[in-house]
């Protein structure tokens, strides 16, 4: 299962901490290109971000109302799950656990993996506000 789909930002759940800085530079250049061109990657029933947190943030700095996402299903969507971080282990239990306690993991803690990848898309932001 894979779905594009335009999503409020208030409907979508952060899993991971970003980084500010990142999320400016990001911000301005999208602002820059007059375009969003990387859908953000959400697990389809708790809209939960499984990549895309610093396109999420700059989303929200350039005050988008919306975001192309696409909503994927961890046993059907071909998405492995591995840790960035060796301290920290990570599996779908656990960022499900993660989602219903309102938690968040450090920043680049979640890897995933997407088989076939993601698509790029060519969205104009006039659409997006």
């Amino acid at each position: 299962m894979r779905e594009l789909r335009l999503l409020n930002l208030r409907e979508i759940c952060e899993t991971e901490e970003h980084c500010a800085d990142v999320v400016c530079s990001l911000a301005e250049s999208i602002l820059n290109l007059g375009f969003w061109t990387v859908p953000i990657a959400v697990e389809y029933s708790t809209f939960a971000i499984m990549d895309g947190h610093h396109r999420f943030n700059a989303a929200k700095n350039m005050g988008l109302k919306r975001v192309p996402c696409v909503l994927m299903d961890y046993k059907i969507s071909g998405v492995t799950l591995q840790s960035w971080r060796p301290e920290i282990g990570v599996s779908v239990a656990d960022i499900f656990l993660m989602i219903s306690q309102s938690n968040k993991y450090p920043l680049k803690t979640t890897r995933h993996i997407f088989n076939p990848p993601v698509d790029e898309v060519n969205i104009p932001l006039d659409l997006l506000f």
